[in-house]
């Protein structure tokens, strides 16, 4: 069985992104094929960015947000370091 937990922290952000994005999306009511042609990308492609396994370039995060009604921080916001 494969490991699901990420392996590098560059996968870790995609995945985070995307489920963020996933959130933000349905809590806006959109279906995601119906999101993903609006914003001019496959329905497998969006699939793939919820997922973590592909990461959002910032065209379509503009794109994103801009259909969301919501800032592009709000998707794509930096985690914050813990305290030492």
């Amino acid at each position: 069985m494969p490991n699901r937990t990420s392996d590098t922290p560059e996968q870790a952000e995609r995945e985070r992104v995307g489920a963020t994005l996933r959130i933000i999306r349905e809590t806006r009511g959109w279906k995601l094929g119906q999101f993903a042609t609006e914003i001019g990308i496959s329905y497998a492609y969006l699939s793939n960015i919820e997922a973590g396994r592909k990461a959002l370039p910032n065209h379509l995060l503009a794109r994103a947000a801009r259909l969301l009604d919501v800032p592009q921080i709000a998707i794509k916001h930096p985690v914050a370091e813990p305290a030492s």
